[in-house]
């Protein structure tokens, strides 16, 4: 296999496991807020709740920042995507078949790499990454220039507008549903999310007092 090719698998699995991360904590975030929403018993004022939001917000836009940074020693979905706009050559046509040889869908690869690069193409198409890094870089910018500034650091120059929840939550979307089409080039295996299914209730913890009653 290409050494670049390689080294942009090894790649792929940081991304992977970084936005799967952020998907959970997400998921746990809103899940907590339903939970809130639904028991009238304890919608009272708490600085827990205050810094249950806080932490969410902090941990989502490092993250997403971490994603859309591009220099030479961060692994980062930008930084991949920059590579291989720069350099489309390794994910070929051809490495992409060899990846169906002897399975029942062995006659779909032409097909389905064709997405990717149009068709006849042998590799694939830079222009459609470049879109891609573009969109996601639009789509993060106001949360990475918060990060930046309030959170990394506190910048005497304050970011222009705070990103909102749904904001946070449009990009940790892109980022997934990025993932998904570039895991397919990749592995040539499909998927509709990094969001995995809980193989235990974490909720359970919620169907018992946390604190002895007060006298």
């Amino acid at each position: 296999m290409n050494a670049r090719l390689i080294k942009w698998t090894k790649w792929l699995k940081v991304i992977h496991d970084d936005i799967q991360s952020l998907l959970i904590n997400r998921n746990i975030f809103w899940e907590v807020q339903k939970i809130i929403r639904n028991n009238k018993d304890i919608q009272k004022p708490s600085s827990f709740y205050q810094y249950l939001g806080d932490t969410y917000v902090a941990y989502s836009a490092i993250a997403i920042r971490r994603q859309i940074k591009h220099d030479n020693q961060s692994i980062s979905f930008a930084r991949l995507l920059s590579e291989i706009m720069e350099d489309p050559i390794p994910l070929s046509r051809t490495y992409f078949k060899s990846l169906y040889v002897g399975s029942v869908v062995e006659t779909f690869a032409d097909r389905d790499f064709d997405k990717f690069t149009g068709a006849n193409k042998d590799h694939i198409c830079p222009r459609m990454v470049r879109n891609d890094l573009e969109a996601l870089k639009l789509q993060a910018k106001k949360i990475e220039d918060f990060a930046d500034k309030r959170i990394a650091h506190h910048d005497k120059k304050q970011p222009k507008s705070l990103p909102t929840f749904s904001e946070v939550d449009d990009c940790i979307n892109l980022l997934d549903q990025l993932y998904v089409k570039y895991h397919l080039v990749f592995h040539a295996s499909s998927m509709t999310s990094l969001m995995p299914v809980y193989q235990y209730d974490w909720k359970a913890i919620f169907e018992v007092p946390w604190l002895p009653k007060r006298n």
